[in-house]
Order: C-alpha cells, then structure tokens, then sequence
C-alpha cells in the first residue's frame, strides 16, 4: 500500500520537475496580479517562448493558473494563479525558505 501511495504521489508532482514550472508558480504569486505573457517571459529570463507556453499550458490543464487573450493592443495574453495554484506556490516558498 506505501508503495502504490508514493507511486500516487510522484505521479501527482511529476509536473514540478519540468523545466520553469515551479519559477511560473512562485513568480505569478510574489507578483500578486495578473501578468502578461511577455511580462512573465522577462521575469523568467533565458528559454523559449514555446516552452514557456507549454508549461502554462500544462499548468491551466492541472488548475493551476487561468489565462485570457485580451482582444485589444494586439491580443495581449494574461496569465494569473487559481487559488489551488496560489496554495501551491506558496507551499514552494516555502520549501525554498528551508532549503
């Protein structure tokens, strides 16, 4: 049963190993708004735009964060933490702090 539980559990956190996940979550939070895409892109800093889209993409999937394209000044794109996102951003700064 422990194993097929931590099983579970490594299949659930699996996505924070990918490349910028946890820095989109932590980010978006210590912002405390709605960011634009290309807003987010400068705070990451070094990466590819496709692969920034795919961890949001992989994160609005598991209900993390929420997006909506803006019809205006050219279809700006905004991305913001749901409160399950927020909850789990927050527990990485935490596990930050004690690291």
């Amino acid at each position: 049963f422990t194993n097929v539980l931590l099983y579970i559990m490594s299949n659930k956190l699996a996505f924070l190993e990918n490349s910028g996940t946890s820095r989109i979550l932590t980010i978006l939070l210590k912002n405390n708004r709605q960011m634009y895409l290309t807003e987010l892109k400068k705070k990451i800093g070094p990466g590819s735009m496709s692969t920034l889209n795919m961890r949001i993409l992989e994160l609005k999937n598991l209900g993390l964060l929420d997006d909506k394209l803006e019809e205006k000044f050219g279809g700006r794109r905004y991305i913001w933490l749901t409160e399950k996102g927020k909850k789990i951003a927050e527990y990485l700064l935490e596990i930050e702090k004690i690291i």
